[in-house]
């Protein structure tokens, strides 16, 4: 006797619910911490002020502070911008030795550097699906760089008594590498970590070198340690809900809003088998099954089996959350884990044909970045001879 067997398509196997959307919309953060000058920052007179000397060194610097606040707005797709303003100060420990000059050493030395920066940041958090989102980023813009430096030591011929002032501003491009994390304390709120190397560009500062007029080059660099917070002026998005199932005849799971399979129906005719159809669903950015869907792929092969296979055809399908191409790929695989399942099951190779639709075939249409479960899967459709 040949046998008729119907599996419906919404046969799902996904075990956990998806995360929660991104959110999207205004962001306000504040943060401060500790600020470390790059060690050696060059400091240097172009022989202007004193004769013939040349004054070309470097300067230490003290661990200051830093601040920072920022509005910005997150894109739902785990990007964001904002818009930052920051201000450190260190101040100044000592000017090192150079070649004819015997430095500047602390106690003979003082005053600080500040700097006001303005910055346009980009930002991407890495969802984990927790309460911890690491992030990385990168910011550019203009800094106003303001020294206040006063010192005088003995020094060596041709100026044994040297005096070095540099009490001027300058306005440069900054820039600044980020790297951090936010852990989550309520719906709205969370304590943001990070690291941030802010530099700008060298800049020109007027000062005086023994009392005459000198111009000196100074560079900034700063290593960061910051601790603030982030909130989110919107609500938080609503966790999607965990898609719910029911246990059928046959031993499978389908939503609680599918039919189950039909009972088995004999049938006296081989001609008129209708193909064997069924969706294998997938976990968030998976491309494993899971331990049902490997028990549903089991099951319909071995039904299929008892009937002469002509053509099976696997789909791979995803949601809209992620890149266009990401998701081609994403869908290929998905495609062949489950042509591998059949095979391991008995199903001749030659008789199977894998397609790859992406983002592109959704059960269910959404708006693009969205995780939606009924999409994230492979359908199959075996057809009989």
């Amino acid at each position: 006797m040949k046998l008729k067997y119907s599996l419906l398509a919404a046969a799902a196997t996904v075990a956990f619910a998806p995360a929660a959307h991104a959110y999207k919309g205004l962001y306000g953060s504040i943060g401060a911490g500790l600020s470390y000058m790059v060690e050696e920052r060059d400091v240097s007179n172009d022989g202007t002020g004193v004769g013939p000397f040349l004054f070309d060194s470097s300067a230490d610097y003290d661990k200051g502070i830093g601040i920072y606040t920022a509005l910005g707005y997150a894109w739902g797709n785990n990007w964001r911008t904002e818009l930052e303003f920051s201000y450190r100060v260190n101040d100044i420990d000592q000017i090192d030795p150079s070649d004819a000059f015997s430095g500047i050493p602390a106690g003979s030395i003082s005053g600080d550097t500040q700097s006001y920066a303005v910055l346009v940041n980009a930002l991407y958090d890495i969802d984990l699906g927790s309460v911890f989102t690491p992030y990385i980023g990168g910011g550019f813009g203009i800094a106003s760089v303001d020294h206040n430096i006063n010192g005088s030591a003995i020094n060596a011929a041709p100026t044994p008594t040297l005096a070095i002032a540099y009490n001027d501003s300058d306005t440069t491009i900054a820039y600044q590498g980020i790297a951090g994390v936010a852990v989550a304390l309520a719906e709205n709120l969370a304590l943001d970590l990070s690291y941030r190397y802010f530099g700008t560009a060298k800049g020109k500062i007027d000062g005086a070198l023994n009392g005459s007029p000198a111009l000196y080059d100074v560079a900034y660099s700063t290593h960061n340690l910051f601790a603030g917070l982030r909130w989110n002026f919107g609500a938080a998005p609503a966790a999607a809900p965990a898609v719910q199932y029911k246990d059928c005849w046959d031993g499978s799971s389908v939503p609680v809003s599918a039919e189950c399979p039909p009972q088995l129906i004999e049938e006296v005719a081989a001609v008129d088998l209708d193909p064997v159809n069924f969706t294998v669903y997938f976990d968030y950015d998976k491309s494993n099954l899971t331990d049902q869907a490997l028990t549903l792929i089991q099951e319909a092969a071995a039904r299929a089996l008892e009937n002469d296979i002509d053509t099976v055809v696997v789909q791979g399908n995803t949601d809209t959350s992620g890149s266009s191409a990401y998701n081609q790929a994403l869908s290929e695989r998905r495609g062949r884990v489950v042509r591998d399942a059949l095979v391991a099951n008995g199903v001749a190779a030659d008789r199977i044909r894998v397609d790859a639709f992406g983002e592109t075939n959704p059960a269910k249409p959404t708006a693009d970045g969205v995780r939606e479960p009924l999409n994230r899967r492979s359908d199959v459709t075996i057809s009989f001879e």
